[in-house]
C-alpha cells in the first residue's frame, strides 16, 4: 500500500441526462459550477487503448489537454471535473489492465496520465472489470497517493498472471 504524497480526487456525481445530439448523453462531471471548460474523455479513446488500438503515445496525444485542465482545476482550489463520454458497455480485461501497467513500467504513458485513464474507467457507467485482479489493477493505478515505484507497478503487472 503506497502513502505520501499530494491527492488529487475529482468527486465524481451522475449527472442528469442531457439531450445532446452524438456521443456525449449522459456523462459523469465533478463540479458543474467550476469555471473551468470541461473537456470530456471519449469512450472510444478508452476503448481503442484497452483494446490495443490506440498507442500510449496516440493516447497522450488525446487525453493530455484535459488531464491538464482537470489538474489546473484542482490546483485552483476546484475539485477538478472528470467527463466521460457515453458508449457501448466495455469488459476491462486483463490484457487492457496489463497495457494499461505496461505502459506505466516502460515509460511510454506518465503515471499521471495513467492515474486518470483509471480514474475513467473506474468512474465510468460504461466499463466492467473482468474479475477482481483486473479491478486491483486499475484501482492501483488509481492511487494517486504517490506514483508507484517502477517495483511496485511490475508487481502489479505479475498480478495479473
Amino acid at each position: 500500500m503506497r502513502s505520501g504524497g499530494n491527492v488529487r480526487r475529482a468527486l465524481c456525481r451522475k449527472a442528469p441526462r442531457l439531450s445532446h445530439s452524438g456521443s456525449q448523453k449522459p456523462f459523469l462531471i465533478a463540479d458543474p459550477r467550476s469555471a473551468m471548460h470541461p473537456i470530456p474523455m471519449e469512450h472510444a479513446h478508452l476503448a481503442d487503448f484497452l483494446a490495443g488500438a490506440l498507442s500510449p503515445e496516440a493516447l497522450i496525444d488525446q487525453i493530455t489537454t484535459e488531464v491538464n485542465a482537470c489538474n489546473v482545476a484542482f490546483r485552483a482550489g476546484e475539485s477538478g471535473y472528470i467527463i466521460i463520454t457515453d458508449g457501448p458497455a466495455i469488459e476491462v480485461t486483463r490484457e487492457g489492465a496489463r497495457r494499461l501497467l505496461a505502459a506505466i513500467v516502460e515509460g511510454r504513458l506518465p503515471f499521471d496520465l495513467a492515474n486518470y485513464v483509471a480514474d475513467c474507467l473506474i468512474m465510468s457507467d460504461n466499463f466492467y472489470f473482468a474479475d477482481g485482479a483486473v479491478r486491483d489493477a486499475v484501482y492501483f493505478v488509481e492511487d494517486n497517493s504517490r506514483a508507484p515505484t517502477q517495483d511496485e507497478t511490475i508487481e502489479a503487472l505479475a498480478m495479473l498472471g
